[in-house]
């Protein structure tokens, strides 16, 4: 028997199946697979050629009919995971991938919640730090054996951050991939003059960013892209249209959700990186005369629109506010305000600027509830 460590098999399982479709061409048979300590049994076979799949699936069911008939069979089931092949060429149907997305989004966001925790608690270790480099004379060391368990901690809490970042750009590949979230692109790249355009905050005030994209459009101004990193909106001077935008946000999309959407033909423009906050933006053009096209027209769905953006920007603020007071007060805490050197005062008139953005955020969220309030 040969035994293969896999301690993150299950977080790109793409790169698994590979894995043991390779091995199975290099004479390596998988037989068992322990969940807990990760490990993958091989048994040395003839070489085979053959597809792997993995499924999550709770309810533990047999392989569909049609599966079956498309050649698939168990290789190993354990739990909830099954590792299915199939020898066949070509494959006509393949297993679902959805078990896989919500099991990992599960795992990612309980990283990120603990991630979140981590930084907060990183903000006086990090101004105890700028204080010695910064100030040393006003610090003062103590020796003790406890700083290697601190020095361990901070490792650690290092590991899950940037585990939590793999983990969140491998499930953004994998919904891309699998589900077709990927944004529409231009049938052709822009010819004519193209042009910027920069609205801060955009995502916090959605009426505002639909009526000017459709009044952009109807000036002739065409949508050439969305930048990912920074709120810019580039556009190409062309033909007058009306289009209709609509910006939406989801805790979190079902496979069926981009699907649905583009069979109505509607165009996904744009979508945040981020998987804990879906921001989209979506177009459909539309003829004079014709009723504006809309997701919904349904005054209790707008609601729930308007009451998920209200409480995921009012979780940000918090949070961003939770780290400015926290590092506010760690810079009193340490250094007294009469025992205060130059770039202590530097540093607390950024932090108190920096305030300003979170607050920024909550009034054009509110403005947002208040006119959506009066629309319905």
């Amino acid at each position: 028997m040969i035994k293969k460590w896999r301690p993150f098999w299950s977080y790109n399982v793409e790169k698994t199946e590979r894995w043991l479709s390779s091995s199975a061409i290099d004479g390596k048979r998988l037989i068992d697979v322990k969940l807990f300590s990760r490990i993958f049994v091989f048994e040395e076979t003839p070489t085979e050629q053959m597809e792997y799949q993995v499924i999550f699936d709770k309810s533990k069911n047999n392989l569909a009919t049609g599966l079956v008939s498309s050649g698939w069979e168990d290789s190993v089931v354990k739990g909830n995971w099954k590792f299915v092949n199939n020898r066949a060429d070509p494959i006509h149907a393949y297993p679902s991938r959805e078990g896989i997305l919500k099991r990992n989004r599960v795992h990612l966001l309980f990283l990120t919640g603990l991630s979140f925790l981590y930084i907060f608690q990183l903000i006086p270790f990090v101004i105890a730090m700028l204080t010695i480099l910064f100030s040393p004379d006003d610090a003062n060391v103590v020796a003790s054996p406890y700083w290697s368990l601190t020095f361990l901690y901070f490792i650690q809490v290092i590991g899950v951050i940037i585990f939590t970042f793999y983990m969140s750009r491998n499930l953004l590949a994998f919904e891309r991939k699998f589900f077709k979230t990927s944004v529409t692109e231009n049938e052709k790249k822009a010819a004519g003059e193209t042009f910027t355009k920069w609205r801060f905050a955009w995502m916090y005030a959605p009426d505002l960013l639909e009526n000017w994209l459709s009044k952009m459009a109807a000036e002739g101004n065409n949508l050439v892209c969305i930048s990912k990193v920074w709120p810019a909106f580039t556009f190409e001077k062309g033909t007058p249209k009306l289009v209709s935008y609509v910006q939406d946000f989801q805790w979190k999309t079902n496979p069926e959700y981009v699907e649905i959407h583009k069979s109505a033909d509607w165009k996904l423009r744009f979508a945040s990186k981020s998987w804990l906050f879906k921001y989209s933006i979506w177009e459909k053009e539309y003829e004079l005369g014709d009723m504006k096209p809309r997701f919904t027209y349904d005054s209790t769905e707008k609601k729930a629109q308007v009451r998920r953006v209200v409480i995921a920007s009012s979780i940000l603020v918090s949070y961003l506010l939770g780290i400015l007071f926290m590092a506010l007060w760690m810079q009193f805490k340490v250094n007294p305000p009469f025992d205060q050197t130059i770039l202590h005062q530097i540093l607390i008139v950024f932090l108190i600027i920096s305030s300003l953005s979170p607050l920024f955020i909550f009034t054009r969220t509110f403005l947002y509830a208040l006119r959506m309030r009066k629309s319905m």
